[in-house]
């Protein structure tokens, strides 16, 4: 049986594949959070959910997980705010500065206003609470989070082809003066 799996893994990697097909990468999924049952939640949900589009990297404290975006190859990550070594929005202004263009998805267990308002002030993409959110719904935002990231990368191109500064959608001083 195994020979006859590895048979059909030889021919379908021998046949000529369509012009642009290129096998399509995985996403790095960098999980930062101290709780093994909630990687084992996060890991099921991107398997049963993911279609095969995401690897699930995991660091333990977020020390390592800096670490691990320093060293890069990391499309996304999924943050706690309550770690033993830093909490609150502290924690996503490390992983912001140790990758400025990494987007990043909040799962905490943290549910007061005030913590999830300042993230969101700060940048971050998304906020969910763990004991509120399913599988889909992560999978979801995740998939979500790194589209916007995506359409952000292709407009900073677009402009740098062109030459062309981005839209200021303030008046300007003469604009106002001429009312």
């Amino acid at each position: 049986m195994a020979t006859t799996a590895l048979q059909v893994k030889e021919l379908a990697e021998s046949l000529p594949r369509e012009p642009g097909s290129a096998p399509k990468r995985e996403e790095c999924v960098l999980l930062i959070e101290d709780s093994e049952e909630a990687m084992l939640l996060v890991r099921y949900a991107l398997q049963e959910y993911g279609q095969g589009k995401y690897r699930l990297e995991w660091a333990k404290c977020l020390s390592d997980g800096l670490s691990m975006m320093l060293k890069g190859g990391v499309d996304i990550v999924l943050l706690d705010l309550g770690l033993p070594e830093s909490s609150g929005a502290l924690s996503y202004a490390w992983v912001r500065e140790a990758a400025p263009d990494v987007p990043v998805v909040v799962l905490t267990g943290d549910t007061r206003e005030e913590t999830e308002l300042s993230v969101f002030s700060s940048g971050v993409e998304d906020y969910l609470v763990k004991n509120r959110v399913s599988g889909s719904l992560l999978v979801n935002t995740i998939r979500d989070a790194l589209y916007k990231d995506d359409l952000r990368r292709q407009q900073r191109k677009a402009i740098g082809k062109k030459g062309a500064q981005p839209y200021n959608w303030s008046p300007s001083v003469e604009a106002r003066a001429t009312k």
